[in-house]
């Protein structure tokens, strides 16, 4: 965990906690978390949420990732996770880490406009990217990592030749398909983040004499008296020591598929990366890269920009009069919303033809900086559930905690679209709402529904949808 303060729009850094968990030990062949290291991780939570309780939730983020990813039980241990911590927690895809400790490191070296590339092993994954400036270039995410590693090729924390050749190999087999075209696209400068290469890199220092960095030369050396069973690990940490061959197995085999001579260490990574995100969620100053993302797929799909203003306004006034009742006030759920209105009628892109499930799926399954998948997940429901007929089917994905605000969120988007489907510029013409709990009723201006019999039929049709999830609809 890292405490930061914002500073004239920099971060400053006030606090930082760490244990390691190592959920990914917890995994078993099946991809279940097992009981042990759920616990681990709630007692670690439970500590790290003492120091939160007196934060704003919109200015904590908590992120989940490889482990999280993997566990097919992960929204078990979500529920009492966030419970012991407070906050939510997003789990994040691999791409999206990827940016967030490129997002970490332009921060914290001192050439932050150079072309680099970044190297950061986790327990479960191993994040490389090639970046200019505050730009990532090329991100991916490796289904490789030091605990994994660990313990598939060195179970009883014995190294030998042979095992730590198997792992090097096996690592070479992950980086094979990336390794053209990042030389391809070239670097200055390297720069490894995170506990492993940090760790490495104190050792090259105290015991090899290494004053250049990580170089190759160390690497080959640290691997001989590892196998040997020569090296000193007495100055890393303690949890760390279990989980050090594969990661440097792992760091090896980047330098050899890579050509690289040497790498420096960067204290910035992804919690700091996280830490810059959210100073561009709350600050004026700075831009969250989500509105970057949705103006990106709106261009992408060829969204008619028009008809999208026209249904992000509808609903943003429809949201303003309910949002008390329905317990809508986060501007989390207002952003969805927003987003939804702009990015619906993206899946016409492919087909008119049940357009809306093509929206959804392009929404759940692409790469979308800035957004966890439970965000993920909540446009996606929108986009599938905001015409025709609702298949609660799409509710599957959605944290138990989001799913009533977002019945209600589908409410209001399919009624924004619904008083839009002319595609003309208009007046708002709903003159108050009343909402309840399951209910809706809708006030129009003097003569309105009369003079708009179309309108007229696609409410009463629209009072019949919505009864699949319980919502009574009247005007």
């Amino acid at each position: 965990m890292v405490v930061a303060t914002n500073h004239h729009g920099r971060l400053k850094i006030i606090d930082r906690l760490r244990e390691m968990v190592r959920l990914s030990t917890g995994l078993n062949a099946s991809n279940q978390l097992d009981k042990a290291a759920m616990q681990r991780a709630t007692e670690c939570l439970e500590r790290f949420g003492q120091r939160l309780r007196d934060m704003h939730a919109n200015s904590v983020r908590a992120i989940g990732t490889n482990a999280l990813r993997q566990a097919k039980n992960s929204r078990k241990f979500l529920k009492s996770a966030q419970q012991a911590l407070g906050h939510p927690i997003e789990i994040i895809s691999g791409i999206e880490e990827a940016r967030l400790i490129y997002l970490g490191t332009t921060y914290a070296i001192s050439r932050p406009h150079d072309r680099r590339i970044v190297v950061d092993i986790g327990g479960g994954s191993t994040e490389i990217i090639i970046g200019e400036g505050i730009q990532p270039l090329k991100m991916e995410s490796l289904f490789m990592g030091c605990v994994s590693m660990s313990e598939q090729f060195f179970p009883n924390g014995k190294v030998t030749r042979k095992s730590f050749d198997q792992a090097f190999l096996a690592a070479k087999l992950q980086l094979r398909p990336i390794v053209r075209m990042y030389k391809k696209i070239g670097w200055d400068l390297e720069i490894g983040t995170s506990g492993t290469i940090k760790a490495i890199s104190e050792i090259a220092t105290t015991q090899l004499d290494d004053t250049h960095g990580i170089t190759l030369d160390a690497l080959n050396m640290m691997r001989d008296k590892l196998i040997d069973d020569e090296l000193d690990l007495s100055g890393i940490k303690k949890e760390r020591m279990p989980v050090f061959p594969g990661g440097l197995a792992i760091l090896s085999a980047v330098f050899d598929s890579l050509d690289l001579q040497q790498m420096e260490f960067s204290d910035g990574a992804l919690r700091e990366g996280i830490l810059f995100d959210l100073l561009g969620r709350l600050y004026l100053e700075h831009e969250d890269i989500r509105a970057e993302t949705v103006q990106g797929f709106e261009q992408r799909y060829h969204v008619d920009f028009d008809q999208a203003n026209r249904t992000e306004l509808s609903a943003y006034m429809l949201l303003n009069q309910v949002k008390k009742a329905w317990a809508l006030k986060s501007v989390e759920y207002e952003n969805c919303l927003r987003w939804a209105a702009r990015l619906h009628e993206i899946g016409l892109d492919i087909a008119h033809s049940g357009y809306h499930r093509h929206g959804a799926y392009l929404l759940q399954h692409s790469d979308m900086p800035g957004f966890a998948n439970n965000e993920k997940n909540i446009l996606a429901c929108l986009v599938a559930c905001h015409r025709r007929k609702i298949k609660t089917e799409h509710f599957d994905n959605l944290l138990s905690d989001d799913l009533d605000a977002v019945k209600y969120l589908i409410v209001l988007l399919r009624l924004a679209i619904l008083l839009n489907r002319d595609r003309i510029d208009s007046d708002f013409p709903i003159k108050s709402i009343q909402a309840e709990e399951n209910k809706i009723n809708l006030e129009f201006e003097l003569g309105w529904v009369e003079q708009s019999p179309l309108t007229k039929i696609d409410l009463e049709q629209e009072g019949e949808y919505l009864k699949t999830i319980d919502i009574k609809l009247s005007f």
